[in-house]
């Protein structure tokens, strides 16, 4: 085997299984029948999600719901404001969507002003607008302390006892230590959390519960009917609880139910941490807090947040914040009175951190510390930020596609790719001969890219898409024919079999080229400004010419050349 042939076949191996690896997700979740999909979903649901996310993604018109593109009206806002307003937005976005429970949503910027919103599944629009209209909530609120929360689990173990235990158990069957430091008089800093050291007993961990020995050993996946609430704990830590990922479902079920809801007092709530934590005895975790519902701070008057260097580390960054003259009593009030209390930062209803009260903050100045990247600090100061979103958004274009109509359009375009795909293939066997076997293996493999290609895009399919695949189908056929003649015309000349393919190939090397180059330079035209159905069909045709070019010119051509290169082939079938 000669050096180039060798790099070719190393090249198209590389390229083959890089493309099988991508699409592995959404292969797996093809074969999956739905209710193994659900039981899925619930007993390993990280996994689930792994594997939807890695996934090739059905688009808006294939999936049914809603799309609805939102311009932001910063007419009333200062050059600064303008700047990452839209990025605020997009966030305040983000998390209802998030809330409100849809499925693969998609939101992503448009232009210098819009946001597009997809909601697969969603047919609501009332519900949609009330969703996206409202503004989002950002507030300090103090977290209960140890006592109070152990009294609250108490009347929680006494109401649930007996009313929930068969169904919680089957849910379950299917299923950084904050501190404030102030500089002179104002500063709100976050440090990691510093995890008690805990050792696994069998099925329990050993969760200390203060003043309250009944509760010392906790199991981590089995429901006690007596205390049902307390046995779902995998810790209490401060001044709030953890709990195992595998029983958040559980807990939540608990807390959701009316008598869990009456067990907790109407001055407070329990709201879990926007993140997922490494638990010290292994798995993950959930940190779940009380806190008061009569001592807060809203957010609705902090005028800005921005990250910035630590003077006192400057390879470090901060976020320093800014209320206005209400908001800065109303601080200064809720500090002095509540020092060495955690203070919990909700966004819409999720915990983002949760530091201590060191001292008194008097002029609504603070600062929040940490080990923030240069992402994670603008990120944190746009998430600050989005409780007081400054501008409206506008309903620019609203349009509802009805889930029978995109499993309509799902059979239809499947049926015609298919269709296509086989004509083609026979085609090219009856008429090429061996050739034309070669051609549609370089077809298959130039869709296996196509595919590979969208899944680790993370691009969703759309009608537009189904077509563009189509297209390629024939594109790439195409740039074969061409090939396959140009070799035809070389044996009519009498060259031998290894001279015709070789000449067959740079000959027609020129006309693929400009071929598929010009298409590309339309389909990337397409993408740049076209809108969401465009861009779909602009995105697979891109691919799809990219691969079609490889497959014919490399991996084909690779086929040719271990067909031929004994030298025993003096006629070639074609």
């Amino acid at each position: 085997m000669s050096k180039s042939l060798r790099y070719k076949v190393i090249i198209v191996v590389v390229v083959l299984l890089g493309s099988l690896w991508f699409l592995y997700p959404t292969f797996r979740l093809a074969m999956m029948e739905p209710e193994e999909r659900q039981a899925m979903a619930v007993e390993y649901p990280e996994d689930y999600d792994k594997l939807e996310k890695k996934a090739i993604k059905k688009g808006l018109d294939l999936s049914g719901g809603m799309h609805i593109v939102l311009e932001v009206d910063d007419s009333k806002l200062s050059d600064e404001e303008k700047v990452d307003v839209v990025d605020r937005a997009l966030q305040v976005i983000r998390n209802r969507v998030d809330q409100f429970g849809v499925s693969e949503p998609n939101i992503k910027r448009e232009g210098s002003k819009r946001i597009i919103i997809q909601l697969p599944g969603l047919q609501d629009e009332a519900r949609a607008r009330r969703l996206l209209g409202q503004t989002a909530m950002l507030e300090w609120r103090l977290v209960r302390q140890q006592g109070e929360v152990v009294e609250v689990i108490r009347r929680l173990d006494e109401v649930l006892k007996g009313e929930l235990g068969d169904s919680i158990n089957d849910v379950i069957a299917a299923d950084q230590t904050a501190s404030i430091s102030a500089e002179e008089s104002d500063a709100l800093a976050i440090q990691p959390l510093d995890m008690p050291d805990s050792s696994v007993t069998g099925d329990s961990l050993p969760v200390p519960l203060p003043g309250d020995d009944a509760l010392a050993q906790i199991p981590v996946r089995m429901m006690d009917p007596d205390k049902p609430f307390s046995s779902m704990l995998t810790t209490f830590y401060r001044d709030w609880l953890v709990v195992s990922e595998a029983n958040v479902a559980g807990v939540r079920k608990m807390l959701a139910s009316p008598e869990g809801r009456k067990a907790i007092p109407d001055d407070s709530d329990f709201l879990w941490l926007d993140e997922v934590m490494d638990l010290p005895e292994g798995g993950t975790g959930r940190f779940l807090f009380l806190v008061a519902n009569d001592e807060k701070v809203s957010g609705k008057n902090l005028q800005n947040a921005t990250p910035a260097s630590d003077p006192n580390n400057p390879s470090s960054l901060l976020i320093r914040f800014q209320f206005n003259r209400a908001g800065g009593r109303e601080l200064a009030r809720f500090t002095g009175k509540n020092l060495n209390r955690f203070t919990a930062i909700v966004l819409d209803g999720k915990i983002k951190s949760y530091p201590v009260i060191r001292s008194k903050i008097p002029d609504g100045r603070g600062v929040i510390e940490g080990s923030f990247t240069d992402e994670d600090a603008r990120d944190l100061s746009v998430v600050l930020r989005a409780g007081a979103l400054p501008a409206d958004l506008i309903p620019v274009e609203e349009r509802t596609v009805g889930p029978s109509l995109g499993a309509d359009s799902i059979q239809m375009g499947s049926r015609a790719a298919l269709m296509g795909l086989v004509l083609v293939i026979l085609f090219m066997i009856v008429y090429y001969k061996l050739s034309g076997v070669i051609a549609s293996l370089a077809l298959i493999f130039n869709l296996t890219i196509l595919f590979g290609m969208l899944a680790y895009l993370g691009a969703a399919l759309t009608l537009p898409g189904i077509a563009g695949i189509i297209l390629t189908i024939g594109m790439a056929i195409d740039a074969n024919v061409l090939i396959f003649e140009r070799i035809r015309e070389e044996i009519r000349k009498g060259k031998t079999v290894r001279s015709a393919i070789d000449a067959g190939y740079d000959k027609a090397f020129t006309t693929i080229l400009d071929a598929n180059l010009t298409t590309l330079i339309t389909a990337i035209v397409l993408w740049q400004f076209g809108t969401g159905p465009i861009k779909g069909f602009a995105t697979t045709l891109s691919i799809g010419i990219l691969g079609s070019m490889f497959a014919a010119l490399v991996f084909s051509r690779m086929l040719f050349d271990l067909w031929t290169r004994s030298g025993k082939v003096k006629k070639l079938s074609i």
